[in-house]
């Protein structure tokens, strides 16, 4: 078929019809015709094969494989192809989104690139000045074309040829155009002989598979034009996969490889063959193909062709001696010389270098560098060569370019033997062999191809800045065509990046001397955005950055006179933003980077201003994205969320910069809300999430997240895994909570497809259902420890609810592969249970042993927010026991109550030895990270989550206390703590009796009050404003009470937060926003007043008249009457009282020695009042207890159970044998009394009382024996001195 009638049938063109041994009916042929042009001429192309070897010295004949039956359809045998293959047939995975708070790639939307129109049209190059001329002087070759040589192919042919590939509209037409082209004339053809075998040159290859990428891309997953002619009945199919599977294709790269790599287009491939195997030979068989034994004649056609097939799986011996770099140099060139072709270094000009470069990556052909190492030349000195042989098998060295090109031509020649190989086992109709079995070799030589013009282009600019000769070679659009190609097939590397880079910028700089054209804003954008991609960082990176933040300053927004498009602008700004997020800290050009990315990010934000019409929605997500990832115009009014830790790029105009960009997402927000609908579900993540992630609240950001959760109803399932984790994490961290949006969104985690989802996608959605409040309508379902099975809820139960199985079905994924799942994101699973008041002991226990038990993670590699919530959330698992308690009472399957069921519930759950190992470990881990690393947040959520457990490391509170006391005298401290901060850690303290110093309260009182000075002076109003509850004042001033400091500015300040100064309790609820104040600060109180009264008596406090009487947050006592029956009964509620077995059991052993007792006295307020004179109100209010009182003599025995002990887990005390009046408080062993003991201790002291402490371990270890027990007790007595 001549070219003129391929374009004139464009449908219609095959390959000529094999020969046929019988004569079929007219039928039966056209059937047979239609059978083979439907199975994309495969058999065509196997009888060119077969005529290859046979003239490299084999006897098969193409009529002896014209029987060869194609089995099943030609889509059945791709995918049996594809799935042979190494990397060229995985999926399109080009989707992916950024993952905050842990941030993924880009969407790869790849650079637009020039249509590729041939060489030998009509249109010229611009040669206007300033531009870059693309005649001669930008060949690649530095002697002119290739086709200038004697033997190559004729010009006028090879134009003719190129003007019809032009023509050609479907991938299907191209192969069949290239294999007509390149099989006419036998026996010499491209299957015959190597290169192209002169019927195609350098520009044809580039034009052919330039042309073929984009065929295949544009209708992979969509419309199949593989084949136009093929029934629409057929499934669609990949076009990618057909390509990459088809042999025809397979020759096509072999001989374009064959021509790159310098080989002589009259060479055969028999004569190929035995120069390579002569130079594995000779050089221990570096690397490529394994020696291949071509016979020479006289054997049947089959035996020939199985030696051919024995010597490719086979390892040939090979010499062990170990040649120089010097042997192997010579070695290679003189096999070279024998095979290149004499007049051409390079065959392919630069253009059709950077376009075969695009369209091997475009095809998704060649392995990444991680898989299949990248080849270079590497020079070794003489002196190391005996080393060479020491380079580990990944290792791909070359000593010159030749050994290279050998490299590429053993590839090329092994593709080519496996496609003979099964070209022979379907002729014999055997089945034998991998079908598709060339595509993994195939794989390898493309990315070998690219290698080898990595290599040249180092090369060439090396030779270039050694001798400042040489001229310009790739131009601008050519060096940023081959960055984005190695970018995208992931084998660039630093050397090919940095060469090519400064390459751009030298010719820039002496075209712009000359009074020329920069490049286009395009090509600078691909170039960066290739940097990016690949991960290459240092000078030359940094410099692109500058060179283009200067020029756009330096023309106003334009760069070199010519505007960016708005995809060059956000792919610029994703860039930017992904190179920064890859640097190290404290790296020299960090400053430098820094501004450059500034200012590039304002023209950007300027131009979303200006033209935001014109962006795309991905073009708008992925400039948001930028934005948010260096933190670019970040409010910091907003605060730093704690679920992740921020990154602000530096900028010399903070202020004007937050302007800037506030302005700018104010107009992205009103342009996006009418079309979301055409934001793809990626897109409005990244969009929602940069908002969230910059701090943007506005009416019109509020609008948008409204927008936003609209279309995550209506089409929950377009969202993917990552684009719901996000998604909800934006409007959880924005305060933004629609209930609907969050079920819709959690939906999608069921346990049905629970295992498509990733760690991070996992624990960012549960992040954003507790943050959002969105809990379970099951909160029991999962507490094996407290709540009986039959309380629980049922499978049935647990499926009816989406939040319920969302958290069930991440909680079943954590325990199954909690080695998946990062520091952060375990942190943040336990984190939401814990949060949402959900007790789940199975995932705890689960976690705590894979991180503290055998072979565990540890806690080494956890932040300082890590440490401090995964603590946190152990402790408040074990604190919601006290809930379930109340709920369920005697159904609960507890004994203890109070602090000590807080412990034995967490010690049930994950066992004891575990959990005082967790907190071990997380100590020594917070030490050795160092506690100026703790945030505020951090050291009080880590020592609350300590005093919660009842447990002490000393060695950690101290440090705490020591960082604490130096951040509040910092006067400049950025980081200042609030009310619940401050509360927290006194009151820990206090809890644990971990006996701080007494400057440390003096810190605290100073700074309170400081931060507590308002316009007007210290004042409820300006109270509140540190203090979020009353709570927290409570707290502090029982803490101050337990220590025994009561600094006088710091306890007036917590009455008048606590009470106020008009006596007025409605009044101070609406300062506070409460409705009263709980019934454990009126407690609290209780204790406080009759401490500070005794013992820092000049301070003067006093409660309101008729406290509690309408202070509380019962609402029928909010108001205070003279009425009996209307004050709030506390006796039940302020004392808890409870008689143990062991108390009992000591109270009739000091029974039987004469020791009259009560159990359980009550002292209420009155009779403190009226007898001691403390001033308390006149409401009787039990609030003090002794377990075993003789009230005649005030002698009272405390059996102190271990609930009244703090365990120390780091510096035990010494244990003494018996307890005495002297020594009761002092540690013994790893107990010490606690800090609600020593304040209580001291009160029933004040009150005249002789207080005895039991510890509960000495009367047991008498074993029951009555008469010790007797003993023990008389003992005891005998220390009173009122006995």
């Amino acid at each position: 078929m001549t070219s003129a009638d391929s374009s004139a049938s464009k449908t219609t063109c095959c390959l000529p019809s094999p020969t046929l041994t019988t004569s079929p009916s007219s039928s039966n042929r056209r059937s047979q015709v239609r059978m083979i042009h439907h199975h994309n001429f495969l058999l065509a192309c196997l009888v060119s094969l077969a005529a290859a070897l046979a003239v490299s010295g084999f006897s098969s004949s193409p009529a002896a494989l014209s029987h060869l039956p194609l089995k099943g359809s030609q889509s059945q045998q791709h995918d049996r192809y594809t799935t042979t293959g190494l990397w060229v047939a995985a999926q399109d995975t080009d989707t992916a989104a950024p993952n905050p708070p842990k941030l993924s790639k880009q969407t790869d939307k790849p650079p637009k690139l020039s249509k590729q129109t041939g060489y030998y049209g009509k249109k010229k190059h611009n040669k206007k000045k300033g531009n870059y001329k693309k005649g001669k002087g930008a060949q690649y070759q530095s002697n002119g074309s290739s086709n200038k040589h004697p033997t190559s192919m004729h010009f006028v042919a090879a134009r003719a040829f190129n003007a019809q590939l032009t023509k050609c509209n479907s991938v299907s037409e191209l192969l069949v155009a290239f294999m007509e082209q390149t099989s006419s004339s036998p026996p010499i053809t491209a299957a015959t002989h190597l290169a192209g075998a002169n019927k195609a040159n350098s520009v044809n290859f580039s034009t052919c598979l330039h042309r073929l990428a984009r065929f295949a891309n544009a209708n992979s997953g969509g419309n199949n034009n593989f084949n136009k002619n093929n029934s629409k009945k057929e499934e669609e199919v990949d076009e990618r996969k057909q390509v990459l599977a088809d042999p025809r294709f397979a020759l096509i790269v072999c001989s374009m490889a064959e021509l790159a790599s310098g080989c002589d287009a009259n060479v055969s491939m028999k004569e190929g063959n035995d120069v390579v195997e002569k130079w594995k030979a000779e050089s221990n068989g570096v690397v490529g193909l394994s020696a291949v034994a071509v016979g020479d004649g006289g054997s049947s056609e089959m035996q020939q062709a199985d030696d051919v097939l024995n010597a490719i799986a086979s390892n040939m011996a090979t010499s062990t001696t170990v040649a120089t770099t010097i042997d192997k140099t010579a070695l290679a060139q003189s096999k070279m010389s024998k095979i290149s072709s004499p007049n051409s270094k390079n065959a392919f000009s630069s253009r059709e270098c950077s376009n075969v470069c695009w369209a091997l990556a475009k095809l998704r052909m060649a392995p990444p560098s991680s898989a299949f190492s990248v080849g270079r030349v590497v020079g070794v000195d003489i002196e190391g060569a005996e080393n060479e042989g020491e380079t580990s098998d990944d290792s791909r060295q070359f000593a010159t370019l030749d050994e290279m090109s050998l490299d590429v031509l053993a590839s090329s020649l092994e593709v080519r033997m496996k496609l003979f190989e099964e070209a022979k086992n379907r002729r014999l109709g055997n089945g034998g062999g991998e079908a598709g079995g060339w595509i993994p070799e195939l794989s390898r030589l493309a990315g070998k191809v690219l290698d080898l013009i990595a290599v040249q282009m180092i090369q060439d600019y090396a030779m270039r800045n050694g001798d400042g000769k040489h001229g310009a070679t790739f131009n601008p659009q050519e060096m940023a065509s081959v960055l984005w190609a190695f970018a995208k097939a992931k084998r660039g590397d630093a050397t090919l990046f940095d060469n090519v880079g400064n390459e751009l910028m030298r010719q820039t700089e002496s075209e712009l001397q000359r009074g020329g054209q920069g490049p286009k804003p395009q090509e600078l954008s691909n170039t960066i955005w290739a940097f990016a991609t690949e991960g290459i960082r240092g000078d030359t990176q940094v410099q692109l950055v500058k060179f283009m933040a200067d020029a756009l300053d330096e023309g106003d927004g334009l760069f070199h006179g010519l505007q960016f498009k708005p995809q060059e602008l956000s792919n610029t700004a994703w860039a930017l933003a992904t190179l920064h997020s890859k640097r190290n800290a404290g790296t020299a050009t960090e400053a430098v980077e820094d501004d450059g990315i500034v200012r590039n990010l304002r023209w950007v934000a300027k131009a979303l201003i200006e033209r935001v019409d014109s962006f795309k929605p991905q073009e708008l997500s992925n400039s948001i994205w930028a934005f948010s990832t260096v933190g670019f115009g970040y409010d910091e009014a907003c605060g730093t969320n704690s679920h992740n830790d921020y990154v602000h790029v530096a900028t010399n105009d903070p202020v004007g910069d937050k302007e800037l960009v506030f302005e700018t997402l104010e107009v992205i927000a009103e342009n996006a809300l009418p079309r979301l609908d055409r934001f793809k579900a990626q897109e409005l993540n990244n969009m929602a999430w940069g908002f969230a992630r910059l701090g943007h609240r506005s009416e019109r950001a509020e609008k948008l997240f409204g927008g936003v959760a609209k279309e995550l109803i209506r089409r929950t399932w377009h969202f993917k895994p990552q684009d719901v984790g996000t998604t909800l994490w934006s409007f959880a961290t924005a305060e933004y909570f629609d209930q609907d949006a969050f079920r819709a969104g959690a939906s999608r985690l069921n346990f049905r497809q629970i295992r498509g989802f990733k760690p991070q996608e996992m624990s960012n959605t549960l992040w954003a259902l507790a943050t959002a409040g969105i809990a379970p309508e099951h909160t029991r379902a999962f507490d094996i420890t407290l709540v009986p099975a039959s309380q629980r809820p049922t499978k049935q139960q647990v499926l009816s609810d989406p939040i319920t199985e969302c958290f069930a079905a991440v909680a079943g994924e954590a325990m199954r592969r909690p080695h998946e799942f990062k520091d952060q994101e375990l942190k943040d699973v336990l984190w939401a249970f814990s949060k949402i008041g959900v007790r789940h002991p199975a995932l705890f226990q689960k976690i705590a042993k894979h991180i503290v038990g055998r072979n565990g993670r540890g806690f080494s590699s956890f932040s300082s927010q890590g440490l401090g919530n995964t603590l946190w959330s152990f402790a408040k698992q074990a604190q919601l026991s006290l809930e379930v308690i109340d709920m369920l009472g005697d159904s609960v399957k507890l004994v203890s109550t109070g602090r000590l069921a807080v412990y034995e519930t967490s010690c049930l759950d994950n066992g004891e030895d575990v959990i005082k190992r967790l907190f071990v470990r997380a100590a020594e881990a917070g030490m050795n990270l160092g506690l100026d690393r703790f945030t505020n947040q951090d050291l009080s959520n880590t020592v609350w989550a300590y005093s919660t457990m009842g447990m002490l490391h000393s060695g950690f509170f101290k440090q705490a206390e020591n960082s604490v006391v130096s951040r509040l005298r910092q006067k400049r401290n950025k980081l200042k703590f609030n009310g619940q901060e401050i509360a927290n850690i006194l009151w820990s303290f206090a809890t644990l009796n971990a006996q701080p110093e007494l400057s440390t309260v003096d810190a605290i009182s100073s700074y309170v009050a400081a931060e507590c000075r308002g316009k007007n002076g210290v004042d409820e109003y300006s109270i509140a404003r540190m203090f979020g509850k009353r709570q927290e004042l409570a707290n502090l001033a029982w803490s101050c009470a337990v220590i025994g400091r009561y600094p006088k500015e710091l306890m007036n300040l917590l009455y008048t937060g606590l009470v106020g100064t008009s006596n007025d309790p409605e009044q101070m609820n609406k300062v506070f926003k409460d409705d009263g104040l709980q019934k454990s600060s009126i407690m609290t109180l209780y204790y406080v007043q009759v401490a500070a009264d005794v013992e820092a008596s000049d301070l003067r406090l006093t409660l309101p008249a008729g406290f509690p009487n309408g202070w509380g947050e019962d609402a029928d006592h909010k108001h205070a009457t003279d009425d009996e029956n209307d004050l709030i009964q506390m006796s039940s509620s302020m004392l808890t009282l409870t008689v143990s077995k062991l108390q009992r059991d000591v109270s009739k052993t000091f029974d039987k020695i004469g020791f009259d007792n009560i159990l359980e006295h009550v002292i209420d307020t009155n009779e403190i009042k009226d007898e001691y004179g403390i001033q308390l109100p006149h409401s009787p209010k039990e609030f003090l207890s002794i377990d075993i009182a003789n009230i005649e003599k005030q002698i009272g025995i405390e059996v102190d159970g271990p609930g009244h002990f703090v365990r120390l887990i780091d510096n035990p005390g010494k244990s003494t044998a018996k307890t005495n009046l002297k020594n009761q408080f002092d540690d013994r062993g790893e107990n010490r009394v606690n800090g609600p003991t020593i304040l209580k201790h001291r009160l029933l002291t004040h009150l005249g009382w002789d207080i005895i402490h039991l510890p509960y371990w000495e009367y047991q270890e008498l074993g029951g024996d009555k008469d010790k027990e007797m003993d023990y007790c008389q003992s005891l007595i005998e220390q009173s001195s009122k006995w």
